[in-house]
């Protein structure tokens, strides 16, 4: 009895080694990747665009007829709040949330909105009614509020912004890039450009790579746009 007890408090506390050392290592990568990150700084891009710094992640506010709409929302509400006043522009003024998909740095400053709504792809929303982890077994719930389920090349309209909706999945089941009028491509998680080549965003984070590679093929000429407002790696001016 006692080497059997000997034997399951062996195995319990190499398993428990195992999760720890497997934890410490995401954490390590995790920094290190985000570390190299090169958002944009908070500024107005032109008049009626405006880009957000949240530490290694950006959010970018479009101006509409009659009030602001935002692509993600960044992590910390505190942050996010000082970056806007620095643009004067309230947080009561953002009425539409559009969502590249739904991971923590890009929903967490959502409680920072009155009642805005919020809208992502319907392939996302297991990503947070607890049907599917991005990293098991953590598994999101939902706690920001009522929202709109789009689908794959839908368009939009919403306070005068013409939306299309390109379904790119690959980073999670529902990404997706936004382009918004003639002029704008937001990209979310699901490219980066540096050096003005463009390629898919990093494996470390992404659900499937390959399927991200396959979905990046139906996004229209990138040099057709004249703003690539991508979520960890800045602005590019065409």
């Amino acid at each position: 009895m006692k080497k059997a007890v000997k034997i399951i408090l062996w195995s319990f506390g190499i398993l428990v080694g195992l999760l720890v050392l497997s934890g410490a290592g995401f954490y390590i990568s995790y920094k290190v990747a985000t570390k190299n990150m090169a958002p944009a700084e908070t500024m107005a891009v032109n008049d009626s665009v405006y880009s957000i710094k949240d530490s290694f992640v950006n959010t970018y506010i479009f101006k509409g007829k009659s009030s602001y709409l935002m692509v993600d929302a960044g992590f910390s509400k505190n942050t996010v709040r000082a970056e806007m006043k620095k643009l004067g522009i309230s947080p009561d003024q953002i009425t539409t949330i559009l969502l590249t998909h739904t991971d923590s740095d890009h929903t967490g400053a959502i409680g920072l909105f009155s009642n805005p709504k919020i809208y992502m792809h319907k392939d996302e929303e297991q990503m947070i009614n607890g049907q599917t982890a991005k990293v098991a077994p953590f598994k999101m719930h939902w706690q920001y509020g009522p929202y709109v389920l789009f689908n794959s090349n839908d368009t939009l309209t919403i306070d005068g912004l013409k939306i299309k909706i390109i379904h790119t999945p690959g980073h999670t089941p529902g990404s997706v890039c936004f382009v918004i009028g003639r002029d704008y491509l937001v990209t979310g998680d699901n490219l980066i450009v540096t050096d003005g080549k463009a390629g898919p965003f990093l494996d470390k984070f992404n659900m499937n790579t390959a399927q991200q590679l396959e979905s990046l093929k139906v996004l229209p000429d990138l040099k057709s746009f004249k703003y690539i407002l991508t979520a960890h790696y800045g602005i590019t001016r065409n």
